[in-house]
């Protein structure tokens, strides 16, 4: 395959996401239990619409970091592989007399993300009008063979489509994947891509230890009018205050060092460009390698004084002082 970000510039790409966690929710309490859990206006989803959220802890940590779609009777919880582990049992322990019904779902579907210049072109077999989907809205696929949904998502900087479908119909939609055309790129490709695009990962990016602004998704995740929660008191309080000490960022290395590898900076602690006491200001928790340049791109988190778009940074790896940028969001 071509180099897959130039590719995304140019026409469509898909990626078996079928890893990622589903928990469904059923129950006529479902959306008032959930609203009580996470950062986002639940009760207020109709069918066909979505939201992002975290599940902080009770201290506004981020326990999970999820995306919610209604239907008629149920909510569907999209979240990284291995977050049901975590979020099944802590969302358990709360349910008392609620009618609510919890399910680990991921075995019973097939995800697929569609994404690329080209992409609302491609689905319109599946979907007519995709270009007319709002971020985190779905609707059912139309095509006579495939019974699903789509989903647009904001997580790439180009349009992104879940497709979601049962999991007996997955070779069909392989099938017609190839009928139109579409590759299937690697998770290698989807990781430098995600990169690229500045979207953090929960599990690698931040995680518990994280509060819920450090990840910088405030806009799309949390609402501050949407009425009590579970951590909402330290949440509010630091919007009341302004800001938090540190920010997930996006980072540009470009690596004129070429036996430098992306690898390597994985761990990476940054230090300020102008600093003479080597003082840690940031670190480096995913990276990856542009096939055709030897720029690596990274995400990371850094003091909120040093996250500034173009602030120069640097990383030290093996005695040698690597420059590192950081970069405009979603781009």
């Amino acid at each position: 395959m071509p180099n897959i970000i130039n590719q995304l510039n140019q026409q469509t790409v898909a990626f078996d996401l079928s890893d990622r966690d589903e928990i469904t929710l059923t129950g006529r309490d479902r959306a008032t239990f959930l609203h009580g859990f996470t950062t986002n206006d639940i009760k207020k989803l109709q069918p066909g619409i979505g939201c992002e959220a975290f599940v902080p802890t009770i201290k506004g940590k981020t326990l999970g970091h999820i995306f919610v779609f209604a239907t008629e009777d149920r909510l569907l919880l999209d979240m990284v592989p291995g977050a049901a582990k975590v979020l099944l049992p802590h969302l358990d322990r709360y349910l008392i007399t609620e009618d609510v019904q919890l399910k680990h779902t991921t075995a019973e579907r097939s995800l697929f993300l569609i994404a690329g210049k080209t992409a609302e072109k491609s689905l319109a077999e599946l979907f007519d009008k995709a270009n007319s989907l709002a971020i985190n809205h779905w609707k059912p696929t139309v095509h006579s063979e495939l019974t699903g949904s789509i989903r647009k998502v904001d997580w790439l900087n180009e349009p992104a489509f879940q497709i979601s479908v049962p999991v007996d119909d997955r070779q069909k939609l392989v099938s017609w994947l190839e009928q139109q055309q579409i590759p299937i790129g690697s998770s290698e490709d989807y990781e430098l891509i995600r990169i690229a695009s500045g979207f953090p990962m929960f599990g690698q990016d931040f995680s518990e230890e994280n509060l819920a602004q450090e990840v910088d998704r405030t806009s799309q995740a949390i609402s501050f009018t949407k009425g009590c929660y579970l951590g909402q008191e330290p949440i509010a309080r630091i919007d009341a205050l302004g800001h938090v000490n540190k920010l997930i960022r996006a980072f540009r290395c470009e690596n004129t060092q070429s036996s430098i590898q992306s690898d390597q900076l994985m761990g990476a602690n940054l230090i300020a460009e102008e600093s003479t006491d080597a003082k840690v200001i940031g670190g480096i928790t995913s990276a990856a390698q542009n096939p055709e340049t030897s720029e690596i791109l990274a995400i990371g988190w850094v003091r909120r004084e040093f996250s500034e778009p173009d602030t120069k940074l640097v990383v030290t790896i093996d005695g040698q002082m690597i420059p590192v940028q950081v970069r405009k969001p979603r781009q």
